[in-house]
């Protein structure tokens, strides 16, 4: 990489880590386009993780009292599930018209999100909960997005802190097992490293950044800004999708 690349992906990355710092997740949805513009997917999606890594441990441990095992745990299992044939999909190749198929289920979901009358805290559904989170994980070893399993959580969590927290403990859980796998397989290269030492300080900035910002904002408006954020990243998802077909 040479060093304008290299300035690219931390002012890339520093965008994306603000967004990351005020609502606890759409790291990826920002700094995903904006790096597939200079770097293949192979590169941008291991180069991320460890990235993922640290910005997840800092959300979740700043938010540490509003964790919940109990309602963490299954999910993070059918996640971590839905990764293995994921990755196994990127080794081999990643099909524009899976990904294209996710934007607009990602899109349909925020607009329910948006659009749900009932503010009331839904219980948890074992069945829904599992699908929702095996699909995710797939998503996420294939393209490095784990937005499913959000819709979900934001439904049946409490307060903002609640869904940054768990959110982000499902994150880390899948970024070690996603990485480990990427290591497994041999996809870890020279330019991955690159890419993660130019963003990390990026990303540690941006979170920062993010996270003053966010104390400055009033709980309904950070509800809403977590479900414009979701649907953007649909149509982030879609239009990137697109024009891997074109």
């Amino acid at each position: 990489m040479d060093i304008k690349l290299l300035f690219y992906c931390f002012f890339s990355v520093l965008l994306a880590s603000i967004c990351k710092g005020m609502v606890g997740f759409g790291d990826p949805l920002i700094s995903g386009p904006l790096l597939s513009m200079t770097l293949p997917n192979s590169v941008i999606t291991p180069g991320q993780v460890p990235v993922s890594l640290i910005l997840n441990c800092k959300v979740v441990w700043q938010n540490r009292a509003h964790f919940s095992w109990k309602l963490v745990f299954p999910i993070s299992v059918f996640v971590l599930l839905g990764i293995i044939p994921g990755v196994y999909l990127l080794r081999y190749g990643s099909p524009a018209i899976l990904k294209f198929g996710l934007g607009i289920v990602i899109i349909l979901s925020g607009i329910e999100m948006l659009t749900r009358k009932s503010a009331k805290v839904r219980k948890a559904n074992p069945v829904v909960r599992s699908a929702v989170s095996f699909l995710s994980g797939l998503t996420a070893g294939l393209f490095g997005i784990n937005l499913l399993v959000l819709a979900y959580l934001h439904r049946v969590s409490e307060n903002r802190e609640g869904f940054r927290s768990n959110v982000c403990f499902v994150y880390l859980l899948e970024c070690i097992f996603r990485g480990g796998l990427y290591l497994w397989n041999g996809m870890y290269t020279k330019e991955c490293l690159f890419l993660t030492l130019a963003a990390l300080p990026g990303a540690l900035l941006g979170i920062s950044i993010g996270m003053r910002l966010d104390k400055r904002v009033s709980d309904q408006l950070s509800d809403k800004f977590v479900v414009y954020v979701f649907i953007a990243g649909g149509v982030s998802t879609t239009v990137k999708a697109l024009l891997e077909v074109l």
